[in-house]
This record gives C-alpha cells, sequence and structure tokens, in this order.
C-alpha cells in the first residue's frame, strides 16, 4: 500500500480506529408511513406521503406507554430478542474468529458500504483479488456459522 496517498492515510486511519464492526445493529427502526392531511380516508393518489421515524422500544411496558389510541404496538427489542439469545451469540462467536483484517474487511464492505472496486484502488490491490478475499470470507463466515449447534436448530426447526 502507498503510505503517500491520501486513501492509504484514510484507510489507515480507518484500520486504527478499530470499530467494533460486527455489533448487532440496534435499535431497530419501525418506519410508517401516512398521508400528510392525516386522513387515510383520501383517495387522492397525488397525495404526498409522510414517512414517520419511530425507533423499537427497548421493553414491552415502553411500547405500551408509546402506542396511541386504536394502534396496534410495535414488537420490543425484548420480544424480539426473547429466544434469541443463542443466535445472537452463535453470530456474534463467529465474527470474532475472524482476523482483524477479516473483520475490517467485512466492515469496509458491509457497513460501510463501500464498493469492491474503490476498496481495491485504495489498498492497491487488484479488483480480482480482492473478489477473492471478499468470497472466501463470504464462505468462511458461512461455513463457520453452519457449524454452530444454535444455527442448525434454527435452520431445522418446523415452521
Amino acid at each position: 500500500m502507498d503510505e503517500e496517498s491520501e486513501g492509504a492515510k484514510l484507510f489507515d486511519a480507518l484500520r486504527k480506529a478499530n470499530f467494533p464492526s460486527l455489533q448487532p445493529q440496534r435499535p431497530w427502526t419501525n418506519i410508517t408511513s401516512q398521508p400528510k392531511s392525516g386522513h387515510w380516508g383520501e383517495t387522492n393518489r397525488a397525495a404526498r406521503k409522510e414517512v414517520l421515524y419511530r425507533p423499537t422500544p427497548a421493553t414491552e411496558i415502553q411500547s405500551l406507554m408509546e402506542t396511541e389510541p386504536f394502534e396496534v404496538p410495535f414488537r420490543s427489542i425484548e420480544e424480539r430478542e426473547e429466544h434469541q439469545e443463542d443466535l445472537i451469540l452463535a453470530v456474534h462467536e463467529t465474527f470474532m474468529r475472524l482476523t482483524e483484517d477479516e473483520q475490517w474487511l467485512y466492515h469496509m464492505l458491509v457497513d460501510v458500504g463501500l464498493s469492491l472496486r474503490f476498496v481495491a484502488i485504495i489498498l492497491d490491490t487488484p479488483k480480482t483479488t480482492m473478489a477473492r478475499r471478499r468470497d472466501d470470507l463470504a464462505q468462511k463466515l458461512r461455513t463457520t456459522l453452519l457449524q454452530q449447534p444454535a444455527v442448525q436448530e434454527y435452520l431445522n426447526r418446523d415452521i
């Protein structure tokens, strides 16, 4: 990697920041839309819709307290994660088995959303080599996750 380029300096700074790249993304959000006028009986398609953002409540009590009359309460984070602690731990363990470089690559491509081409240019690596690294990382994640008993149980459950 060329130490003189600005891109290399940026990536070195990002690497040194050591982001907690694979933490669960919380809070989940609930996005709803309603007509700008606030009346659901409107039939005019030209009426603009307003997007409302409400973060997912942490507890069931908070969910009930924030619910308006005649509205169905959102599922809280507690309710969503109630029976998924084992899955969350399995995913966390899988990601902790990755090397620091693999975690960084995952973070740049998935969490930050940089393109494969951009990362390859900045690291002064051929795009095909970077694509192979990405594919190897995906395969490693897949096989490691499938070895986890909680994941196997979840995939083999009766729906």
